[in-house]
């Protein structure tokens, strides 16, 4: 009756998200595959400050050509302290310390209206100003600052403004539609969907998450007490009797047929499994949690992250689900059955009710492509 009480909490926590149709797509070729090293012999980096390209290791060689801030080069080489780089087709060597690390080229969120600078501080000059909530394209870092682009104009701001990529080009394969559960790389997604999937083959159907016997005396007719004058009030019979009859509300109050009540309690009970096996410690206010593999291989949970593993078992229970959110504070998960779209009231929206969903300013969180829920 313990593990009911769990799967009760758990099909009581669902919504944290809404449902669009999703095209069920299987696939048969699911293999993790690392990010390979670049066989190319160059990567992009920037200059961090003002500095000069000498055609050998030494400030007292030659000098090829100077280079301003904020300026991208192409490194070819490193050797001790210095990197061989190119620029406009002339080649030489700068020093290392000079240079930003490497970054792929990725969308963000800036989650407030702030100015972009010409440099690392707001003694720069001002670029422009970006408004909450704009896209940016981020370019390089340095310190406590990145390097972004937005609108044709390049600047900088506070790295902490930024919020974790909402989509990515860079999952090519996925099993269900266009849910990626809110990784960054092929391999995440691999390694997250493997992972899940051999749970719920080996453990899904089996009866440890089916209704256990109180549940059946409730269905039968059998009754717990309310009355605190009964002798058996207190006991931990009828303490189950009644969290029986609690969880199964969704069935007798007429929102659920008992075939998708089943279903529903199956898969909470199921994800309930996982939410203890890879026990995660919840965070608060990390923006760059966002996936369900931060919950499974990092350890670590937030609404979005967990919504993302909540998904990923709803897909495998062949429960349609979408991920939606405020973009601020918070994302919850919605699912599509017989009755039609649900969240943690298990009652079916109406078509006026998806309509208003609609037309508010939510954002399908990561994964989805589409705009707008399907009535």
């Amino acid at each position: 009756m313990r593990q009911l009480l769990k799967a009760s909490i758990s099909f009581g926590l669902i919504g944290c998200l809404v449902l669009s149709p999703i095209e069920f797509v299987p696939s048969t070729d699911l293999t993790v595959q690392a990010k390979s090293a670049s066989t190319t012999g160059t990567a992009e980096r920037v200059t961090t400050e003002y500095t000069k390209v000498y055609t050998s290791r030494s400030k007292k060689a030659k000098v090829v050509l100077p280079l301003t801030f904020g300026t991208t080069v192409y490194q070819n080489a490193t050797s001790g302290s210095w990197t061989k780089i190119t620029y406009k087709g002339r080649t030489g060597w700068v020093p290392s310390a000079t240079l930003m690390p490497s970054l792929i080229s990725t969308e963000y969120l800036v989650d407030r209206t702030t100015d972009l600078y010409a440099t690392w501080s707001t003694k720069g000059k001002r670029v422009t100003t970006v408004r909450s909530w704009s896209h940016v394209v981020k370019t390089g870092e340095y310190g406590k600052w990145s390097r972004v682009r937005v609108g044709g104009k390049t600047g900088w701001l506070p790295t902490s403004y930024l919020r974790s990529p909402y989509s990515n080009n860079r999952i090519t394969r996925t099993v269900y539609g266009s849910h990626t559960y809110g990784v960054d790389t092929q391999a995440e997604y691999d390694a997250v969907y493997k992972r899940v999937k051999a749970e719920f083959d080996a453990k899904y159907n089996s009866a440890e998450f089916g209704f256990d016997s109180y549940m059946h005396r409730v269905l039968n007719g059998e009754r717990g007490t309310e009355d605190r004058d009964d002798p058996n009030f207190r006991s931990l019979e009828n303490a189950d009797l009644l969290m029986a009859e609690k969880a199964l509300a969704p069935y007798f109050e007429g929102r659920m047929s008992m075939k998708t009540y089943e279903k529903m309690y199956r898969t909470n009970g199921f994800l309930q499994y996982i939410s203890d096996k890879y026990d995660s410690k919840p965070v608060v206010g990390d923006k760059n949690l966002k996936s369900a593999y931060d919950v499974l291989f990092r350890g670590k949970s937030d609404c979005d992250s967990s919504e993302q593993v909540k998904s990923l078992v709803y897909d495998l229970a062949g429960i349609d689900n979408i991920v939606v959110g405020d973009g601020v504070t918070h994302a919850v998960l919605m699912f599509k059955v017989d009755e039609g779209w649900m969240g943690s009231g298990y009652k079916a929206y109406t078509k006026s009710e998806i309509d208003s969903i609609n037309s508010n300013t939510v954002y399908l969180s990561y994964t989805q492509k589409g705009t707008r829920i399907s009535y």
